[in-house]
């Protein structure tokens, strides 16, 4: 729904990076979905993480998004993957970083 939200008028806006974690980005049904409305989006560089991939570390998304500057992260998933991207990056960011979490437990 956000990427919908952004097309159109709002879409030279967006400076974003949205990094979307599945277990098989071969098989997974929004993977199609994503790419089509981020090539709407020329300022939104989008990241695709599955089992095949290294883990995804607070380091790791540090690199990727280069130097330290104010971010705002928004983040579902599993609480203890949460936690520990958010005190990764608040420290990588030297505390310029407001994360949000939205948390659910795996059954």
């Amino acid at each position: 729904a956000w990427l919908e939200s952004l097309q159109g008028e709002s879409a030279t806006k967006v400076n974003a990076d949205l990094h979307y974690y599945v277990r098989d980005r071969t098989t997974d049904p929004f993977v199609q979905r994503l790419q089509l409305l981020a090539a709407a989006l020329p300022g939104l560089q989008l990241h695709f993480h599955d089992q095949k991939s290294s883990p995804v570390t607070a380091e790791k998304l540090a690199a990727i998004s280069g130097a330290p500057k104010p971010a705002e992260v928004w983040f579902c998933g599993p609480r203890g993957l949460g936690e520990a991207l958010r005190d990764g990056l608040k420290q990588a960011w030297n505390g310029r970083l407001r994360f949000h979490q939205e948390a659910f437990e795996l059954r």
